[in-house]
């Protein structure tokens, strides 16, 4: 199509990643700083028990993971991680779908995947990195 749809399509990937990442960063930032709370989350979501250091361990490289993320780097790599490990935290919580009215913030990871899904899917047009244009697909 025009210039135009590629430079907002652009743009609205751009602000697709970098607020995935954000929550991404927060989820990364509490391994690190709150390691007890991540290893509740860990054994009452995904039943697996996990020590302190691992969870540090594990925020410190998902942290330089999210950085690839972010920049738009391995793209096919990096989106389709965060969109795999998205879902398996949507899909972990199902329980508390079935109590909607007292886990009312659990929906909000349903939009937070849809956003995982569209940004994958439409990669090739997420071109923008901190202010720069790569080469764009054409819509």
């Amino acid at each position: 199509m025009n210039s135009s749809l590629n430079q907002k399509l652009s743009i609205g990937l751009l602000t697709l990643r970098v607020t995935i990442a954000l929550v991404f960063v927060m989820w990364g930032l509490d391994k690190i700083l709150v390691p007890e709370h991540a290893v509740k989350v860990f054994a009452g979501f995904y039943g697996l028990n996990i020590s302190i250091g691992m969870s540090i361990f594990m925020g410190i490289a998902q942290m330089a993971f999210l950085a690839l993320f972010v920049f738009g780097l391995w793209k096919h790599v990096t989106y389709l991680a965060i969109l795999v490990l998205h879902a398996g935290s949507t899909l972990s919580s199902f329980g508390k779908y079935l109590d909607p009215f007292n886990n009312l913030l659990f929906f909000t990871a349903w939009p937070m995947l849809a956003a995982c899904f569209v940004l994958y899917l439409l990669q090739d047009y997420d071109t923008l990195v901190l202010g720069k244009s790569r080469k764009p697909a054409m819509v």
